[in-house]
């Protein structure tokens, strides 16, 4: 399951999350919870750019499928080793009881327990996932999906991208199938129930745009974070 991605993106990547974590421990201790968004997105519905909208606004790291997918492979164990070492003994504590609690089962060094520890790591911190089942792995986010009809998706691939109908057809077909694959497989490993439509908001790009999407998502976070304070 590794995607090659250049190096120098996941360096980018971690060594942000290094300096995030040391600023943290300067500063006295935020008072509330993580900013955590999930994005579950069907390829062409716009869900990576609206991510990187809200991580402007938001001011949080935008951790796409590759760069996961990545930490996850058998090349990524030092970043999430150098991630990990950046936390304190306490949280490093927390997450290795939670992984042997409920990942235990799954064998050491391999994808689909190395993909939670990451994911739990980055948790540390504010963040916005896109892809990768984050939803099943961090219920307590705010979850969202964004999808689309298949003619808007196919738009946006030729639009975007400069497909042509037929392989933009072809791609989202491959996509859909591959996601609900791993989806189910990923729920199988780490023994939770999946449900395809289990979020907190979705959203049908159909008859908006990106900037609204990410409006829209933004004050839902607001209640959504207000409720979870009470």
């Amino acid at each position: 399951m590794d995607i090659t991605i250049p190096s120098k993106y996941i360096e980018h990547a971690i060594a942000k999350y290094e300096s995030d974590v040391q600023l943290l421990k300067t500063k006295s201790a935020p008072k509330g919870q993580k900013k955590l968004i999930t994005i579950s997105r069907q390829v062409g519905a716009g869900g990576r750019t609206i991510a990187d909208k809200l991580g402007e606004t938001l001011g949080c790291m935008v951790w796409g499928r590759e760069i996961l997918d990545a930490l996850a492979g058998h090349a990524g164990g030092n970043y999430q080793a150098r991630m990990f070492k950046a936390l304190d003994e306490r949280t490093q504590g927390v997450i290795d009881t939670i992984i042997g609690d409920f990942f235990g089962q799954i064998p050491t060094q391999t994808y689909h327990h190395l993909l939670p520890k990451a994911i739990l790591t980055i948790a540390q911190n504010d963040a916005i996932f896109v892809g990768r089942g984050v939803n099943l792995l961090l219920p307590a986010a705010f979850r969202v999906s964004i999808k689309a009809s298949i003619e808007t998706r196919i738009k946006n691939l030729v639009t975007f991208e400069g497909m042509d109908k037929r392989a933009a057809e072809e791609k989202i077909k491959d996509a859909d199938r591959q996601s609900d694959g791993f989806m189910k497989e990923l729920a199988r490993r780490i023994n939770v129930k999946y449900y395809a439509d289990e979020f907190d908001l979705g959203i049908c790009m159909d008859r908006i745009g990106v900037d609204q999407a990410a409006s829209i998502i933004l004050h839902a976070f607001e209640l959504f974070e207000k409720s979870s304070s009470k």
